[in-house]
């Protein structure tokens, strides 16, 4: 297992005994974190159960498209110490094991999912986006400049990645593909094309498991390590630093284990019912679903194995751009949102 001079510096920052917890709270103080307030309006509360859980009194459209109304849930992931809302479980090393074990059985898993209350506005997402924040974690930036930052899921070749790679080209848009082990094992040309032509690369797991059945965290970095390994073996070049859960689906412990490992974790602020090869959405729904969702700010997920992104992403980035959309790099996300540095 190799482990990176700054994942060992993050690591070792949560060597603490339980007597100590205040001081390790109080070096996230230090860094100017406030979640006290909540400039998203979101429930206090971190939902469990996916994007049925809305925040109080609000309806809109739920990620899949069907109807969400709203619901208030309790799961008392943060605790307020000093003022500050942290994460209840930063524990040390040794502890983190049995913290997995405990998350996966205690109901503190997290299952990602937006609602889209008004079109063209950032959705609803069902956690906080400043709690987020404390893992190195985004749906979204928080902006009202039109800008947008494009990932494609890529869990295996079908057929499409270098038809959508010209397509990205032709618009100057800089994307990042996540890819799986998967990917790497068996379609080593096209993750090699991917970096060759100035995309970002992305970590998508080894074996897109449901990672919050992931109860160990030998099991974790063998997901994510992996892949980045095979990757570097590939390309001569370390992977870029970015993880995405597949299907959304984490828990608080392996949030606190991405950023360890240097990882930054990227959720979404756009996406559709793309995945299913054998149920592509029409281009007309496809186009009209992706425009009224599409937001300043907007991370968008597509799926490049779908037949229907394949055919439709001129139009789309044709029309984005001239609703005046500019497209940038994850790398061009800003660091420090809520942090107050």
């Amino acid at each position: 297992m190799r482990f990176s001079k700054f994942s060992a510096k993050i690591l070792l920052t949560l060597l603490v005994t339980e007597s100590m917890t205040v001081q390790a709270f109080a070096g996230v103080k230090a860094r100017g974190v406030d979640y006290i307030n909540n400039p998203s309006g979101i429930s206090e509360s971190v939902s469990t159960q996916g994007i049925e859980n809305m925040p109080q009194s609000v309806q809109g459209e739920s990620e899949t498209g069907d109807s969400a109304s709203s619901a208030e849930s309790g799961t008392g992931l943060v605790t307020i110490v000093d003022g500050i809302r942290v994460p209840k479980y930063v524990k040390p090393d040794a502890d983190i094991q049995s913290d997995l074990s405990q998350l996966s059985g205690g109901g503190a898993n997290m299952d990602w999912g937006n609602y889209y209350p008004v079109a063209n506005s950032a959705p609803v997402g069902n956690a906080d986006e400043s709690w987020l924040r404390a893992f190195d974690t985004y749906s979204k930036e928080m902006t009202a400049e039109k800008v947008c930052y494009l990932t494609f899921d890529l869990g295996y070749e079908n057929g499409h990645t270098v038809s959508i790679m010209n397509t990205l080209k032709k618009h100057n848009a800089p994307a990042t593909f996540f890819v799986t082990g998967a990917c790497t094992r068996s379609d080593p040309g096209i993750v090699l094309s991917i970096a060759q032509n100035g995309f970002t690369v992305g970590n998508h797991t080894l074996s897109h498991k449901n990672m919050s059945t992931v109860t160990t965290k030998e099991l974790f970095y063998t997901e994510v390590n992996t892949v980045e390994e095979q990757y570097e073996t590939l390309t001569g070049h370390p992977m870029n630093r970015y993880y995405r859960p597949p299907e959304g689906k984490f828990s608080e412990a392996q949030l606190m284990l991405a950023r360890a490992m240097g990882y930054k974790t990227m959720l979404w602020s756009v996406a559709y019912k793309d995945y299913d090869d054998k149920a592509q959405p029409s281009r007309s729904s496809a186009l009209a679903t992706l425009n009224k969702r599409i937001h300043p700010g907007a991370i968008v997920l597509l799926h490049a194995t779908s037949s229907t992104n394949d055919a439709i992403l001129d139009e789309l980035l044709t029309g984005w751009e001239s609703a005046g959309y500019t497209f940038k790099s994850l790398d061009d996300l800003p660091e420090n949102e809520y942090l107050g540095q």
